[in-house]
C-alpha cells in the first residue's frame, strides 16, 4: 500500500466540495507563489472532468477552472504600472484600512464566493494575424457551511476560450473565426475550443453541483487521520505539528477563528512535492524561499477562498500590510470594467524563463472588497518571449466573497 498516495489523494479529494472546487485553481496558484509557471495544466484539468463526472454521482466532485477577459491583453500589452511616488498613500495604509472594514463584516450561515478564472495564449505569430485568446475559462460558486451540520455545496461550468479584446475578436474573425485554436501551453501544445464543455480535460459547459454532506466531512477526516498514522518522516512515525500541517494546507476549508493561526496559514512553508513512488515524507519538510509577490497571491487565495471571522480577516489584511515590496499603482480598471485600488508586488518567474511579473491585488474603494488578482508581465523572457509587458498572464476575477444567510444557488 502506497501511504503517500492516499494521502495525496485525500488532499486532493478533502470532504467539502468547495476544496474539489478549488483544486485546479489553487494548484496552479500554488505554483505562482513558488514563483513557477504551472505545469501540465491540461493534464491536471483531465483529472478534473472524471472527477466532475464522478462527483454527480455522489461519489466525487471537482470544479473546472474559469476566466473572463482583460481589457488590457491583446493588441501590444499595456504600459506597466510605475512603483507609487514618495508622498502618496502607502500600500500599508490601503491595507490597513482594509483591516479595519473586514473586522466590521457580519457572518453568517455560508461563506459564499463566486469566481472567475483562466490564462492568456497567444494565437498565431507576434505580427499580423496573431490574436489573444482567454482558455480554460470556468466559472465557479462556492458555498462552504459555517456550521459541519450543513452541506457544502460547489457549482461550476466551463465557459470555453474565447478572444480578449475588440482588436483580438477583429483578428480571430479574419482568421475565420475558429472553434478551435492550438496553443503553446507551459510545455506541450494543446487545443483550445470556444464551445463550452469542448476544450480537452475541462468540466461540462453547463452547470454541474455536488454536494457534501455532514456524514461525508467526518468520514474523510477520520480517513486522512487513520493515514497520517501509518507515515513515516526520517523512519518515524509524523509529529501532531506535521499531520497538522499536512491537513490545514491550501485544500483545508474549515473556518478559520483563531487569529493567532493567520501567520501560520497565511505565510505557510513550501514543502517539496512528494514523488508518486515516495513512501516516507522527504526529509525535513524541506522549504522555500517566498517573495512579496508570493506572499500577496497567498493573501488573495486566503482572503477569497478560507472561510474566516471578521477578526482573521482583518489579521490577514494586518500581516500583509507588513510585506515589504507591496506598492500602490494608483487606479486600476478590472476584469469586468470596475475602478479599483491597486496594489502590486513584483516577482520572477522560476521555471526558467526568468519572465519578470506583477502580481496586482485591486481593491475597491471604500469598502476595500477584493475584486481580483491578476499576474501581469513586466519582462517577458524565455518561453515567454512572445507575451508582451501589460499582458495577464493569469487571473481570478471575484465576483462575490463573503457571508451570507442565503440558502446555497448557483449564480
Amino acid at each position: 500500500m502506497n501511504e503517500m498516495k492516499m494521502v495525496r489523494d485525500l488532499l486532493a479529494e478533502p470532504a467539502p466540495p468547495s476544496v474539489r472546487a478549488t483544486g485546479a485553481a489553487l494548484q496552479a496558484l500554488e505554483s505562482e507563489i513558488a514563483g513557477r509557471r504551472p505545469r501540465r495544466r491540461v493534464r491536471a484539468r483531465r483529472r478534473l472532468v472524471g472527477r466532475m463526472q464522478l462527483g454527480l454521482t455522489g461519489l466525487v466532485a471537482a470544479g473546472a477552472a474559469a476566466a473572463v477577459a482583460v481589457a488590457t491583453l491583446g493588441g501590444g500589452g499595456t504600459a506597466v504600472p510605475q512603483p507609487e511616488e514618495s508622498g502618496g498613500t502607502s500600500a500599508r495604509s490601503i491595507l490597513l484600512a482594509a483591516a479595519e472594514q473586514a473586522a466590521k463584516e457580519p457572518t453568517g450561515r455560508y461563506w459564499r464566493v463566486q469566481t472567475v478564472d483562466g490564462q492568456a495564449y497567444r494565437v498565431g505569430d507576434e505580427g499580423a494575424g496573431g490574436y489573444t485568446v482567454l482558455g480554460y475559462t470556468s466559472q465557479w460558486d462556492r458555498w462552504t457551511a459555517r456550521s459541519d451540520s450543513d452541506d457544502n455545496v460547489l457549482y461550476a461550468r466551463d465557459l470555453g476560450a474565447r478572444p480578449l479584446t475588440a482588436a483580438d475578436k477583429a483578428a480571430w474573425k479574419k482568421a475565420g473565426s475558429p472553434k478551435t485554436m492550438r496553443v503553446w501551453s507551459n510545455d506541450h501544445w494543446a487545443t483550445l475550443s470556444t464551445v463550452p464543455g469542448k476544450t480537452y480535460g475541462v468540466g461540462p459547459g453547463g452547470w454541474q453541483e455536488d454536494r457534501t454532506t455532514s456524514e461525508r466531512k467526518k468520514r474523510a477526516a477520520k480517513d486522512f487521520e487513520q493515514v497520517c498514522a501509518k507515515m513515516r518522516k526520517d523512519g518515524k512515525p509524523l509529529s501532531d505539528a506535521d499531520c497538522r500541517a499536512l491537513r490545514e494546507g491550501p485544500n483545508d476549508v474549515s473556518v478559520v477563528a483563531d487569529p493567532s493561526k493567520v501567520g501560520e496559514l497565511l505565510f505557510p512553508k513550501r514543502t517539496k512535492q512528494i514523488p508518486a513512488h515516495a513512501r516516507e515524507v522527504p526529509a525535513g519538510l524541506r522549504t522555500q524561499e517566498r517573495d512579496a509577490a508570493g506572499d500577496l497571491m497567498s493573501g488573495f487565495m486566503f482572503l477569497t477562498l478560507r472561510p474566516a471571522t471578521p477578526e482573521v480577516r482583518a489579521a490577514a489584511f494586518r500581516l500583509l500590510a507588513g510585506v515589504s515590496g507591496v506598492r500602490t499603482i494608483g487606479s486600476v480598471t478590472d476584469d469586468r470594467g470596475r475602478t479599483g485600488i491597486g496594489l502590486a508586488a513584483r516577482g520572477t518567474m522560476q521555471e526558467g524563463s526568468g519572465t519578470v511579473f506583477d502580481y496586482q491585488l485591486i481593491l475597491e474603494p471604500k469598502t476595500y472588497r477584493i475584486l481580483s488578482g491578476r499576474k501581469v508581465v513586466v519582462k517577458p523572457g524565455g518561453s515567454m518571449k512572445g507575451m508582451r509587458p501589460g499582458d495577464v498572464l493569469n487571473r481570478d476575477l471575484v465576483l462575490q466573497a463573503g457571508w451570507t444567510n442565503e440558502t446555497p444557488h448557483h449564480a
